[in-house]
């Protein structure tokens, strides 16, 4: 091989190498430019997301910015339910009890008919079970109501407010729930949330001539329900679109 072949081969050698380095510069530079964009995309969902809850804006804009950044799988509060026997119970206070008569008995068996989908991991007693033991029975605490119908633990709601209107002719649910789940062998709370100033629909008035009571009734009550059940299963924030005023004419 002639001494000109070689150098024309040296630098057809150099060239590959520096195309080669130049490929491998522009790789590490994209890489990092995304992992920047990564972060900024982070930080953006984290600032936005403080803006909107801390009442400026409105959580609806929230589960837009999920929506549209793909955020992640809320996780439950509480997942103790694996292999454990679970009942249900909810019960208003004294004033309520005349006022709202079954609220607590509809909103338990919704509760419960959210979770038996949604956490198949725990065995969930038959609601009417539940009810026949309350009926039959005086008690006083939610682990009493959980031993007497064979549990491992309950999950006790205090409906401490609820209402269905906002003046004589409109409709607003208005409702405040204190949640707490209990080990019935050892009487023990080992979770308690509170729910409170829940309204529905949040920003505006149904009139009661477009809806009858009984309809806009059991839509609060299912609202409440998922509120409630939200606590104990994960869900796609997208789903909290789901907590916005529903059409119910």
């Amino acid at each position: 091989m002639g001494r000109q072949t070689l150098l024309e081969l040296n630098k057809a050698t150099r060239f590959d190498l520096e195309l080669v380095s130049d490929f491998s510069r522009t790789k590490v530079l994209h890489e990092q430019g995304m992992a920047m964009n990564g972060l900024f995309r982070t930080l953006w969902i984290v600032c936005v997301g403080g803006l909107l809850c801390s009442g400026l804006v409105g959580c609806s804009a929230l589960a837009t910015a999920l929506w549209i950044t793909g955020g992640a799988d809320v996780k439950p509060e509480y997942d103790g339910f694996k292999e454990k026997k679970v009942a249900v119970v909810a019960r208003p206070v004294v004033s309520l009890a005349y006022r709202d008569a079954h609220v607590d008995k509809e909103l338990a068996r919704r509760v419960r008919a959210i979770l038996v989908n949604r956490v198949p991991k725990g065995q969930w007693i038959d609601q009417q079970k539940v009810e026949e033991w309350m009926d039959e029975h005086e008690w006083e605490t939610f682990p009493e109501v959980g031993k007497g119908v064979g549990a491992d633990l309950v999950i006790g709601i205090e409906i401490e407010d609820f209402g269905l209107y906002k003046g004589q002719t409109v409709h607003q649910g208005t409702a405040s729930l204190r949640v707490a789940v209990y080990d019935c062998n050892t009487n023990q709370k080992v979770y308690e949330k509170t729910l409170g100033d829940l309204s529905y629909p949040p920003n505006s008035v149904v009139p009661t001539s477009d809806v009858p009571e009984t309809v806009f009734r059991r839509e609060f009550v299912s609202i409440l329900a998922e509120a409630v059940a939200r606590l104990f299963h994960s869900y796609d924030p997208h789903d909290l679109w789901a907590l916005d005023p529903k059409s119910l004419r």
